[in-house]
């Protein structure tokens, strides 16, 4: 049996919450490794993309100062939560307080059911969902690591393309760089996904305390247009660095440029000391696993979500 947790929770209500949330996640990354965590810092920076100022889906657990556990509804009825290894007793009651959210009227789309995201290698996750009725429903991503304190993989530099960092960088193209890869998700059967990813919501990205313009990475075309790009999360806490998003140009997919801009994301974080990068996407994204698998990252782990009626 888990020991309890005493705990308080509140829920995240303006920038006050961010540096603890963000401590939590980076904590969380560290403590659990060799395990995933749900959360790296650099994840929830992406996710907030800016609005760090307004309430936010998620509830904090906090214990003796520091929060030790949380819950965010990234959709309807769909839940990640994530505990400090010595804080896993709380799982039930953080799931008690999202099935209470999605049981209250109004239901957001007619919600009935709630769904958990949890990692295939954290058996205590999965055995404490299955515990209170949850079953493994459909599956979500897959998760690639790479060793960083091993020889990082060479290849040939393509002709005509070179890469930069945004330090200085003019945030309109940039934002239009985004746009430009995410606005076509045909190939992957998403004809009809488009990007809000704006100018103005890359400009308050750069107000979070942990980006680093020098590892939003973009790979340039021989006209100067940016091609490819990642935003590279350093965490020295845990060591451990994070690619989130990844993209290409529409009109440049296929020619490696996205192995281009994360070896070179890799290398600077290799030169921090970090000793491991993690990325990750959709289950059935195959020419992401591609990109990825040939720079040398390995498939380490994948998440399901874990489903519930609630009638």
């Amino acid at each position: 049996m888990a020991a309890h947790v005493d705990a308080r929770s509140r829920l995240y209500q303006c920038g006050a919450d961010l540096a603890p949330l963000l401590a939590f996640a980076s904590r969380s990354f560290a403590e659990r490794f060799p395990l995933n965590a749900n959360w790296h810092p650099g994840d929830v920076v992406w996710e907030l993309q800016g609005a760090y100022d307004q309430r936010q889906p998620i509830r904090m657990w906090s214990a003796s100062g520091a929060v030790v556990a949380a819950g965010w509804f990234v959709g309807p009825g769909q839940l990640w939560l994530e505990t400090l290894p010595a804080s896993e007793a709380l799982v039930p009651e953080i799931v008690a307080w999202a099935e209470a959210a999605v049981r209250k009227p109004p239901r957001p789309g007619g919600v009935t059911s709630l769904s958990i995201r949890a990692y295939e290698r954290d058996s205590r996750r999965t055995e404490a969902l299955a515990r209170l009725g949850y079953w493994r429903s459909a599956p979500e991503a897959v998760c690639f690591r790479m060793d960083l304190t091993a020889p990082l993989p060479v290849f040939e530099p393509l002709a005509g393309f070179s890469t930069r960092d945004c330090v200085g960088v003019d945030p309109e193209p940039r934002a239009a760089a985004h746009r430009d890869a995410w606005d076509h998700l045909g190939h992957i059967g998403l004809d009809a996904a488009r990007s809000s990813f704006d100018t103005e919501r890359y400009v308050g990205l750069l107000t979070a305390p942990v980006y680093d313009p020098g590892l939003d990475i973009l790979a340039v075309g021989p006209d100067g247009v940016f091609v490819a790009n990642c935003i590279g999360w350093a965490d020295a806490t845990s060591g451990i660095g994070l690619f989130e998003p990844v993209g290409t140009h529409v009109g440049f997919r296929g020619r490696g440029l996205a192995r281009l801009v994360i070896l070179e994301g890799c290398r600077r974080l290799k030169a921090m000391g970090h000793a491991w990068a993690r990325v990750g996407t959709a289950h059935f994204n195959a020419p992401a696993i591609s990109a990825y698998r040939s720079c040398g990252f390995e498939l380490y782990d994948r998440t399901s979500w874990w489903a519930k009626p609630l009638a």
